[in-house]
């Protein structure tokens, strides 16, 4: 798909209303690889779909800092933490990229009253490689503006 595409998916995903606790953040899969099971194990190729994958991520964070300004960068590290103890209360969004399995670091940006996410996640070795975007009304977890940086 082409960034153009991906953009009009993200407008999609943005005019969709947020209303309630089910449905405080939406997520779309912009692209998705083939899955990497045996007998598909094939090391050199995830490695090739994980570089061409984060080069589209980067494309389409250049595609949205002309129109929303430069994107936030934040680690998911402590939220995959916090999400491996079962006493821990994520927030829903965060919650969701780690059931998910989208460990990766975050590229965001506010968009009027919401954030919009973006990322590559990839769960273990054989699962496909996915790159997506979410959108959630819920600043809940993210940096506040003034400790936000450029990615």
């Amino acid at each position: 798909m082409s960034v153009q595409q991906h953009l009009a998916q993200i407008s999609d995903l943005l005019a969709r209303p947020l209303t309630g606790s089910d449905a405080a953040y939406h997520l779309v899969i912009l692209r998705e690889s083939r899955d990497f099971a045996p007998p598909n194990d094939d090391w050199d190729e995830l490695m090739r779909t994980s570089e061409e994958f984060e080069g589209e991520l980067i494309a389409l964070a250049a595609a949205l800092d002309a129109r929303w300004g430069p994107h936030g960068t934040m680690s998911m590290e402590g939220y995959v933490q916090a999400f491996m103890d079962p006493d821990d209360d994520l927030p829903p969004f965060f919650r969701y990229l780690c059931e998910s399995g989208y460990f990766g670091d975050l590229l965001y940006w506010r968009v009027g009253d919401r954030l919009l996410a973006a990322s590559v996640g990839h769960e273990d070795k054989e699962e496909p490689v996915v790159l997506f975007a979410g959108v959630t009304a819920s600043g809940e977890g993210f940096p506040t503006p003034e400790r936000a940086g450029p990615g």
